[in-house]
């Protein structure tokens, strides 16, 4: 599986997330968007110039544009996972150390099912994904 974390999360913790996925067989890529892109692509811009279907991790609400983002996802058969508000407001130590918590079942959706998830902020093993209607 290929992931790719928008430009919203710190390309910091995408970095410390793909040398742990190091250890996972499943993942093969692992990269921020500034890795690939300008910082400032429009969010249209990328989500059609992935090549293939990725797993993305955003904070964003994919409400610029609304339809024609929700629609480019959909075309590209991307599986994305949107942290919920919550995420935004935290420091980046607090992020980092919740994604890393909720990796392992981020990427056993992956998996399991494409679409669209939100994670939300509180982690519990038994805390199911809500599906997001993309």
């Amino acid at each position: 599986m290929n992931v790719f974390f928008d430009n919203n999360i710190s390309p910091f913790i995408a970095c410390a997330i793909r040398e742990l996925s190091k250890t996972e067989p499943s993942v093969r890529t692992v990269i921020h968007l500034r890795h690939r892109f300008p910082a400032s692509t429009p969010d249209l811009e990328w989500i059609s110039s992935l090549d293939g279907k990725w797993v993305i991790l955003s904070i964003d609400r994919f409400t610029k544009n609304n339809d024609a983002e929700r629609l480019a996802l959909r075309q590209a058969g991307h599986t994305i996972f949107v942290l919920d508000r919550q995420w935004s407001g935290q420091t980046f130590w607090h992020q980092a150390e919740r994604l890393v918590r909720w990796w392992p079942q981020i990427l056993g959706q992956a998996q399991m099912a494409e679409g669209g998830f939100r994670v939300p902020w509180h982690h519990s093993k038994a805390t199911k994904f809500q599906t997001l209607r993309l």
